[in-house]
């Protein structure tokens, strides 16, 4: 594999291709990134001292059943204009995340089409992997809607759990979106979207 398809694929830029391997039914691509675009995460600065590495796995795009894993020898840096000592930012990938973005994406798009059980099991990864791309996604887009276009609404009360605890859940009726829930039944549950509506000046 070159490093051009490292980008055009796997949307990975500024990486090189060192080779693959074959590991637990899967491959695995080893890459580096190029020296000469290393820099502090924090400043951006150049003028760095490198302290070591730590090697870490990403999953990415499959190619055909063969899920696609990407090992990469992360560098730490000791920046000599703003002082931090920290690993270098990964481009392709979310802070804290196991996969690529471009995976991230084909799970979206997969959810788009399949239940959660079955892009795990078409992607050999874990239901909680799946779930909290969908949770994430839907935070991001959906956590607090425009209200300024809000015309009219539907109001209502649910019970959840066994111990009589309530949500009251408002809908905009236009688009059957949920544009607020508010935590316990009656009219001091609503105070917080009164507020967000007023200012909204819908």
């Amino acid at each position: 594999m070159s490093t051009s398809l490292l980008y055009h694929v796997f949307c990975v830029r500024g990486y090189q291709y060192l080779r693959s391997q074959f590991k637990n039914g899967g491959v695995e691509f080893v890459i580096q990134r190029n020296l000469k675009d290393l820099c502090c995460p924090m400043c951006r600065s150049s003028q760095i001292k490198r302290r070591g590495t730590v090697t870490r796995r990403f999953r990415t795009l499959p190619i055909g059943k063969k899920g696609i894993t990407l090992v990469l020898k992360i560098q730490r840096v000791e920046c000599k204009k703003c002082g931090c000592i920290r690993q270098e930012k990964i481009d392709f990938a979310s802070a804290k995340r196991t996969y690529t973005r471009s995976f991230e994406r084909y799970v979206l798009e997969l959810s788009k089409y399949m239940t959660i059980k079955d892009v795990a099991l078409h992607l050999n990864v874990s239901w909680d992997v799946v779930k909290k791309i969908q949770k994430r996604y839907l935070h991001k887009h959906f956590s607090k809607p425009k209200l300024k276009r809000l015309k009219l609404i539907a109001i209502d009360e649910i019970s959840i759990g066994r111990n009589h605890k309530y949500l009251t859940i408002l809908l905009d009726l236009h688009s059957g979106a949920v544009v607020f829930v508010g935590e316990g039944k009656g009219a001091n549950s609503l105070k917080p979207f009164w507020r967000r509506l007023k200012s909204s000046r819908a």
